[in-house]
């Protein structure tokens, strides 16, 4: 739906640019008045989530693509002034930096996706949903119909500019001088294709979006509940997510109507319109069709595209903010969430009722990172509870199931075969299982960890020359990326097995069995202790300090509390030391621990070790 230079009259994009001016006038002032402080993030968020959203093409009918616009869902989070301004930033930032859409052009394209798809999908909204509760199913099936309605009347509107090319710009042969289509053609390609494909990928999107927002953050859509602290950066965090699956829009091929290059236009029609023909880029944009210019293949192709998606959304974020620097505070009502009939409070009156689980208070950014790593660490420590429980790995000898874990790691960084792999990766599933390691708990964090570390590689891998197997992937990209899922996943399964069934100071003895220095050993157990007290300690100044605060502090506060907390932290760091180095010395601490008398192997353990060796063996022999 995004316009060409090259593909409307001058004249008609001069009129375009006309109507949409004073347009635009009336939307910043509008929006100056009435947006609110709690309407704020959700434009700028909003905004970049439009363009997100746009860049996931989806196979359309006749062999070409489309896409959806958010711009009905912008409009029911901050209002259609205010949307029509977000979309109008988005829409241009796509001109001006990746070449999507004309630049002179800008104005008809603002037109149809800003102006129209805005206002009447909100009109629609607004006469479907009437005084009906928000998040309720009439207010959900409103905005799913508003979706579906604004796109589609969208479409309608550029096959009518596109199709009345012909009639207001030809030469003297009946040529057309840019858009080389009339309305027969052009008025069924754009409305069927959106008919069918995008407005119900709109209408999905929206309902999906309002939903999640009603679920997490009822606030941001004026209903009257507890505002939290730190709603923006969990609506970044969900937007950075849809960010990383941006690459699959390319799984899309084909062009969306209206926006061909000279070579298929000249395919489509037999000639070239001399509009077209001398039409040329009047800013030269950074990232042209959402890639790296000059870097061809599909690994780079996609590295391009994820770029083009981080560079743009932030760059809508950015200037969407600027908008209004100072927006109205918005009122906030005093009266109760729920009053009571009488002075006795609701839960004594009506007996005994189940509680829900209370929404944690949302701090800064420095004490959830504080906190989250003092829990870390503290289910590094408790994990060994089940390490001294009954199971197949627990029983194994320290040395003996060290030789065996870094003999199959090794070997699972040397293995090039899938099944080889998999192999392993099952094995250590079953022993999981055997040494009642809780299965949930560890197939999230090995899954977790696979995801988020390596779909970065392997989407880009899959994609590798090759034969075509599946949506644009070879067999040997596939082969390729299957094979880097696997290892990953295999040796993090390893890894957390082992420390999971082995207490740490059996560890650290089996690492001196085998050779490593016990100066080594000593410091990494000391370091190990020292660092939980530390994190323990950094963790009750933090839940002291919060508990003295009233409200959510400011950025200048947080770093007050930071610097402060720093220095505090720093100076009990060398107390502690003194302390636990005078204590290490009364006790006569030389350096080096002591070796409690172990038990002799037993036929599991040399089985356990010798595992793991004939693992090695036989993968170096494969290689």
């Amino acid at each position: 739906m995004h316009i060409p230079d090259a593909y409307l009259s001058p004249a008609t994009e001069a009129v375009m640019a006309g109507v949409m001016v004073p347009v635009w006038v009336i939307a910043a002032r509008k929006t100056s008045a009435e947006l609110t402080s709690r309407q704020m993030p959700l434009l700028s968020i909003g905004a970049a989530f439009c363009f997100a959203i746009q860049m996931f093409n989806v196979p359309a009918v006749g062999g070409t693509t489309a896409h959806a616009l958010g711009a009905v869902l912008l409009a029911i989070l901050v209002g259609p002034w205010a949307a029509l301004l977000g979309m109008t930033l988005t829409l241009a930032i796509q001109a001006l930096m990746f070449g999507d859409g004309g630049i002179l052009s800008l104005g008809a394209n603002c037109f149809d996706m800003a102006l129209v798809a805005t206002f009447v999908g909100y009109g629609v909204f607004r006469l479907i949903s009437g005084r009906s509760e928000i998040g309720s199913g009439r207010w959900l099936v409103a905005s799913a119909i508003a979706g579906y309605s604004g796109t589609t009347m969208a479409s309608v509107c550029a096959g009518l500019l596109l199709g009345i090319q012909p009639l207001v710009a030809h030469d003297v042969l009946g040529h057309a001088l840019y858009c080389p289509f009339g309305l027969n053609v052009t008025l069924p390609a754009m409305v069927m294709t959106h008919l069918l494909t995008a407005s119900p990928v709109e209408a999905i999107v929206t309902v999906a979006a309002l939903s999640y927002l009603w679920r997490t953050f009822p606030e941001l859509l004026g209903a009257r509940a507890r505002p939290k602290v730190g709603v923006t950066n969990r609506l970044v965090k969900r937007l950075a997510w849809v960010l990383v699956l941006t690459p699959l829009g390319l799984l899309a091929t084909g062009s969306a109507f209206g926006e061909w290059d000279v070579e298929d236009l000249k395919k489509l029609v037999g000639y070239v319109p001399q509009g077209a023909a001398n039409a040329h880029e009047i800013i030269k944009p950074l990232l042209p069709d959402y890639g790296f210019a000059g870097m061809s293949g599909r690994p780079w192709e996609i590295a391009g595209y994820l770029f083009s998606a981080l560079v743009g959304c932030g760059a809508v974020a950015l200037f969407t903010r600027g908008i209004l620097r100072k927006p109205r505070v918005e009122a906030v009502d005093q009266r109760p969430i729920e009053r009571a009939s009488s002075d006795l409070p609701a839960w004594l009156r009506e007996g005994p009722v189940a509680l829900g689980r209370a929404a944690p208070l949302k701090t800064s950014w420095f004490e959830a990172t504080v906190l989250k790593m003092r829990g870390a660490i503290a289910k590094t420590i408790a994990s060994e509870t089940v390490a001294r429980s009954k199971g197949f790995l627990q029983s194994i000898h320290p040395t003996a199931k060290a030789i065996g874990f870094l003999s199959a790691l090794v070997a699972t960084g040397l293995a090039q075969s899938p099944l080889t792999l998999s192999g392993l990766l099952f094995a250590g599933l079953v022993a999981a299982a055997a040494s009642q390691v809780p299965m949930g708990d560890f197939v999230t964090r090995v899954g977790g960890a696979v995801i988020f570390f390596g779909m970065i590689i392997a989407i880009p891998l899959a994609f590798q020359p090759g034969p075509t197997l599946l949506l644009g992937m070879s067999s040997t990209g596939l082969t390729l990326a299957a094979t880097i899922l696997l290892r990953l996943a295999t040796g993090i399964s390893l890894a957390i097995l082992w420390n999971l069934t082995t207490p740490w100071h059996r560890m650290i003895r089996s690492f001196g069995s085998l050779g490593v220095p016990r100066q080594v050993l000593s410091t990494a157990t000391l370091t190990y202790r020292y660092l939980f007290v530390i994190m323990e300690t950094l963790g009750d100044m933090v839940e002291a300090r919060t508990s003295r605060q009233v409200g959510a502090c400011d950025k200048r506060q947080a770093r007050a509390y930071a610097g402060a907390g720093s220095a505090v932290l720093f100076a009990k760091s060398l107390s502690l030391t003194e302390e636990t180095h005078l204590a290490m010395q009364s006790r006569g601490f030389e350096g080096v621990i002591k070796q409690p008398q172990v038990k002799a192997w037993k036929l599991a353990d040399i089985a356990t070790a010798l595992a793991g060796l004939a693992v090695l063996l036989m993968v170096t022999h494969v290689i």
